[in-house]
């Protein structure tokens, strides 16, 4: 055999050995990778597992005759104090007496502790001249909060 073929025998043998050992580096990389994605994805279904499933939150509108008994209360509580039920259901707390301004306020933060079912957004605050000649006035929508099974 001549030098030529002994000399591309050893480049031939050179090139397929790097060849191999490149091929065997990215046959442990893509096995590490796999390895990986696994272990990732337990992580992710462990965590999935260990998240509490929350109660589904119910908002409905207040019922005339759950809103009655609760403005009666309130305007025996309160006798200087307004209190008037809208179409809507909405709650309506004015005065027109000056005086009456930190009772008018009470008001305001009673409403949410007597009735804790219920949650209260402000809709209306006027403190001053307010619609319809009132000095104080304020429109509160109520909404009754309940919570149901959470789905499976």
């Amino acid at each position: 055999m001549g030098v030529a073929a002994k000399t591309f025998d050893r480049a031939t043998t050179i090139v397929v050995g790097v060849c191999w050992g490149a091929a065997i580096i990215m046959m442990a990389f893509a096995v590490y990778i796999v390895s990986l994605s696994a272990s990732t994805r337990r992580a992710s279904e462990t965590a999935a597992a260990a998240e509490p499933i929350l109660p589904k939150i119910v908002k409905k509108p207040i019922d005339a005759q759950d809103a009655l008994p609760l403005t009666d209360r309130l305007q025996h509580r309160f006798p200087g104090i307004t209190f008037s039920l809208g179409p809507d259901q909405s709650l309506s707390v004015s005065t027109n007496d000056g005086s009456k301004f930190r009772e008018w306020v009470t008001v305001l933060g009673y409403i949410d502790t007597i009735s804790p079912k219920y949650r209260w957004t402000i809709k209306e605050l006027c403190a001053g001249k307010c619609q319809g000649n009132t000095l104080m006035h304020a429109l509160l929508v109520g909404e009754h909060v309940s919570f149901e099974a959470p789905p499976s």
